[in-house]
């Protein structure tokens, strides 16, 4: 049952990477960068927990209380820039590692939560660490062969498209 529970629990953490991975993949034509984008994901996903693990009983926690806020903030951002960008290059270029990272960051900021909760119930953080990472990785990839996909059809109105959903998944975020 822990495995299951488990596996449910990265798969729900991935469906943001999932869904913000087939909006993305709409503007990124390089095999080589699809991959990079997955693997960096899957390492945030892989560490963010981890990091939550083990510093959920530090100062931090009373900083910054929730993750929500700050995942609205930069959703938000992302999905004005999609729209309102001139082209496809000014838009938040993922070829870029900064970019990469922002985005990997960002998808995996739920994660850090979860860590946090695995700490506070005792539980043992090496099973779900590796199916985060994992299932992550696989869902950012796949998210973004479809949005590649996906841009052959809707064309130009593929970044505006994107831009309302980020937008709308900022809402989620700040209500959750």
């Amino acid at each position: 049952m822990y495995f299951f529970i488990t596996l449910t629990t990265a798969i729900a953490l991935s469906l943001d990477a999932f869904s913000l991975a087939i909006i993305y993949g709409t503007i990124i034509k390089d095999k080589k960068i699809l991959l990079s984008i997955s693997m960096t994901v899957g390492l945030f996903h892989f560490f963010m927990p981890l990091f939550g693990y083990f510093t959920s009983n530090l100062l931090i926690l009373k900083i910054l209380p929730s993750t929500n806020v700050l995942s609205f903030v930069i959703f938000i951002i992302l999905g004005l820039e999609m729209i309102f960008g001139k082209n496809d290059d000014e838009l938040l270029n993922l070829s870029k590692l900064p970019n990469i990272l922002l985005f990997a960051f960002t998808v995996s900021l739920d994660s850090f939560s979860v860590g946090i909760a695995i700490s506070s119930r005792n539980e043992a953080i090496i099973l779900p660490i590796f199916l985060f990472s994992i299932t992550s990785f696989l869902f950012t990839y796949v998210g973004l062969m479809i949005g590649k996909n996906l841009n052959g059809l809707f064309g130009k109105y593929t970044n505006i498209i994107g831009g309302i959903l980020l937008i709308l998944l900022s809402f989620y975020y700040l209500f959750t």
